[in-house]
């Protein structure tokens, strides 16, 4: 995470914290070239698709199906979560292009397991992404 200069992390509202539109996949393109020619990175809760997007700063795509939460108020939890972790391990992605599809069991998690599960696999979609892009 990038500090100020006072050493501190940035305030939740800086430029530096927030999910813009250019930290979002938003058009069904970019979904579509990142599950054709991304790596599958699987987890007991979670799937990532993680592929090179020739930029300097990662972009994320979420899914969370009905079938994986079916109260719209659990699938939005989730989705708040997975952002904020998102967030939190920004400067490790570098320029990927990443979708996480949410797996059955996944709303059941706690807060602080989801977090470290997630934190695992951006370490393996960093790894994999450096690895994509050297070939």
């Amino acid at each position: 995470m990038q500090r100020d200069a006072s050493g501190s992390p940035p305030e939740r509202g800086s430029p530096d914290q927030r999910f813009g539109a250019e930290r979002r996949l938003r058009r069904r393109g970019d979904f579509t070239k990142t599950f054709t020619g991304g790596v599958r990175l699987n987890a007991r809760a979670v799937t990532l698709v993680v592929r090179p997007n020739g930029t300097n700063h990662p972009r994320l795509g979420l899914a969370v199906a009905r079938r994986v939460a079916p109260r719209a108020v659990d699938r939005h939890r989730l989705k708040r979560q997975i952002r904020e972790s998102f967030r939190h391990n920004v400067e490790l992605l570098g320029g990927l292009d990443i979708v996480v599809l949410a797996r059955p069991g996944m709303e059941k998690l706690e807060s602080r397991c989801l977090g470290g599960l997630l934190a695992r696999q951006w370490k393996r979609a960093a790894l994999s992404g450096r690895i994509e892009a050297t070939r």
